[in-house]
């Protein structure tokens, strides 16, 4: 898929999603920037690129991506969620 299509925001996302789980963070990161280089509204990356800054303690960056999705859904979308009740548990830990 990479090589018919490197330019897939999806493609891009699931990548960060696979290297994440692997705790492979530094390439978590250049795919999850390469997806939202892409699309800049992709909510799965926002999602998934703020559930990353957690596992390495970036609240910070984390809460830009969450705002991001708070002004990509214009209704409550199912990532929005998510990356909020993250948020909610890492700062309760």
């Amino acid at each position: 898929a990479a090589l018919r299509d490197p330019d897939s925001a999806d493609l891009n996302n699931y990548l960060g999603y696979s290297y994440r789980n692997l705790k492979q963070m530094d390439l978590a990161f250049k795919y999850y920037h390469r997806a939202l280089e892409l699309n800049p509204r992709h909510r799965g990356a926002h999602e998934y690129i703020g559930e990353a800054f957690l596992m390495v303690g970036d609240v910070t960056s984390a809460e830009k991506h969450l705002e991001n999705l708070r002004e990509i859904c214009l209704i409550p979308c199912d990532e929005l969620g998510v990356l909020e009740k993250a948020i909610k548990t890492y700062r309760e830990k």
